[in-house]
């Protein structure tokens, strides 16, 4: 009797040790981030690994109607383990607007981790819009904004009856220059204009204005294919429909001048910005490099905008890569990142102070100033190993001088001596004819690709002076934005794998912060961005950039040259980095 309920028990425990680990883990999330009362959405609960079961969503009904539900899964193997994960769509449409809380659902033994959601507020009733089988809508958010900061344009495609498609025209920007991105994949839900259903169609886009002012944001066109019939006896699976099209209001965006405080400085509007880094080894030794990843994150802004961060030091050799630049657009917004990876090599052993590095930015959401930081690091540099033998070393042989000698060290005196027969030669020959033919193809071709290189470079060189010349006819014709275009164009031509996209980016690959050039470009600035643009002259920009232009176009034609000798740099400083 004892022995059969201690087996009992033990395997109730056995079984209670394999629920545990087994039991699934599941998030949940909406598929937006802005919800009205009167608007349906998605909540999405995944379920990773594990046997969850059928999960009960009748908790749901306290706060919101459940309209519908869905189901998928999908099974995958890696290196022999199954890895299970079950994703359910409940579509809902919250009771009230505030903070509405998604309690957990039972999957089985497991519980999601509740959620809380902002409602907001149904949008005003139009008297109209509850009479209209199909409209559109717009909006801005912000609808006042800061030159080169984000501006989300949003268009809602409603409809109360059923279409066999529709095509929409892009937004235009009217009399202005402005940067537009479409923001992730499109929202479609169920809201209720005057107690009338309609399925809704939304559209985001990130709008970045390039000067300062009053902008206006065309209206936006769509055609519809309406269904007016249904099928027919005839042709059961046709449909009859007509083309209508739609267009939705004109809008204006107020776009504020760079603010007074900030002249003079690198112009970076940002909701979020983090800096941060990352080191392949907390060890310095004198000679062996150690790799230090820079990583600028920022929201509400594009890749091409975010400043370089690397900053010399005089006691370690600097062997930066090439930035990584990475751009997102989401149903959030805009999203971008600057990845640099830098090999430092100490020079000397000892203790040594890396510089502190400063992101300035200017938060759109506080409208204030803020810096990014990454403190002034002290590294202890240990001397490099040396051979503690004393006996110096004998000098390495030259690769010819060493093979000629390598043949003769393994004759031993009593080696027996060789008889060479004359044998038939067989397959030999005709194989050393073939790996001289392939020889001779791989030299023709390597000749061919370096003859394409050469050409390469000249044309560059020539499209380098025709954009130098732009510059200096735009400057001493005071024309603010030819100027500009010249300058960016003639970035595009010296650094076509990372050009810079704005003033402040060239300044910082042509001079140092304390170059009377950084003034030049300021003022250049005012005149394009400011609120009340002033006279313009270009013959002092021109001045300051002259010589730096040249200086660059010589680095460049050096670095062709180094190039063509066999001295790449970059394939010289691959094996730098781990």
């Amino acid at each position: 009797m004892v022995s059969t309920f201690s087996r009992c028990v033990v395997a109730l425990f056995i079984a209670a040790l394999s629920g545990l680990s087994i039991a699934a883990e599941i998030t949940v999330r909406a598929d937006r981030d802005h919800i009205r009362v009167d608007e349906s959405f998605q909540l999405i609960f995944e379920v990773q690994g594990g046997d969850s079961g059928d999960p009960d969503f009748n908790e749901l009904q306290q706060n919101f109607d459940v309209l519908s539900r869905s189901q998928s899964s999908s099974v995958r193997i890696i290196n022999g383990n199954m890895d299970r994960q079950q994703q359910w769509q409940v579509t809902v449409m919250a009771k009230q607007a505030g903070q509405m809380l998604v309690p957990p659902v039972r999957f089985g033994n497991a519980f999601s981790k509740p959620l809380t959601l902002t409602i907001n507020k149904a949008n005003a009733v139009d008297p109209d819009a509850g009479k209209a089988d199909m409209f559109l809508e717009v909006a801005l958010n912000p609808e006042s904004a800061y030159v080169q900061s984000q501006v989300v344009y949003t268009v809602r495609f409603f409809r109360a009856v059923q279409i066999n498609g529709a095509s929409m025209h892009e937004p235009q920007i009217n009399g202005a220059e402005a940067l537009i991105e479409k923001m992730g994949d499109d929202k479609t839900y169920e809201t209720r204009r005057n107690n009338r259903r309609y399925i809704v169609v939304e559209r985001n886009y990130a709008v970045f204005p390039q000067q300062s002012g009053r902008i206006t944001i065309g209206p936006v066109q769509l055609d519809a294919q309406v269904v007016v019939a249904s099928r027919n006896m005839f042709d059961p699976f046709g449909q009859n429909t007509r083309t209508q099209r739609l267009q939705s209001e004109a809008i204006e965006l107020d776009v504020k001048p760079i603010p007074a405080s900030m002249q003079g400085q690198a112009w970076l509007p940002a909701t979020e910005l983090s800096l941060t880094e990352h080191w392949s080894g907390d060890e310095f030794i004198v000679g062996e490099p150690v790799t230090r990843t820079l990583t600028l994150k920022a929201e509400g802004v594009t890749a091409a905008q975010l400043p370089p961060m690397h900053r010399e030091s005089r006691d370690f050799k600097s062997y930066p890569d090439q930035p990584r630049l990475n751009d997102r657009y989401s149903s959030g917004g805009a999203s971008a990142s600057r990845q640099e990876k830098i090999a430092l090599i100490p020079t000397a052993a000892g203790e040594f102070v890396l510089p502190a590095i400063e992101v300035n930015w200017w938060n759109t959401q506080t409208n204030r100033l803020e810096t990014a930081r990454i403190d002034e690091r002290r590294i202890q540099v240990k001397p490099g190993t040396q051979s503690s033998s004393s006996a110096a070393p004998a000098a390495p042989l030259p690769a010819a001088t060493a093979q000629a000698v390598a043949p003769q060290e393994t004759v031993t005196a009593n080696a027996p001596a060789q008889i060479i027969t004359e044998q038939d030669a067989g397959l030999w020959p005709w194989l050393s004819a073939a790996l001289g033919l392939g020889w001779l193809l791989t030299a023709l071709t390597w000749w061919n690709s370096r003859r394409h290189r050469q050409s390469l470079p000249a044309a560059k060189h020539a499209a380098t002076r025709a954009d130098s010349k732009a510059i200096k006819q735009a400057c001493l014709a005071n024309d603010a934005n030819k100027t500009h275009q010249a300058l960016l164009d003639w970035a595009r031509a010296i650094w076509p794998e990372a050009p810079p996209t704005n003033l402040a980016a060239l300044a910082a690959h042509l001079a140092a912060s304390s170059h009377p050039l950084h003034a030049e470009f300021d003022s250049l600035q005012r005149s394009l961005y400011g609120a009340a643009p002033a006279d313009w002259r270009g013959s002092e920009l021109w001045q300051q950039l002259e010589p730096l232009l040249k200086t660059a176009q010589k680095q460049q034609q050096t670095a062709h040259r180094r190039s063509k000798s066999g001295l790449n740099e970059k394939n010289l400083l691959l094996p730098l980095y781990p």
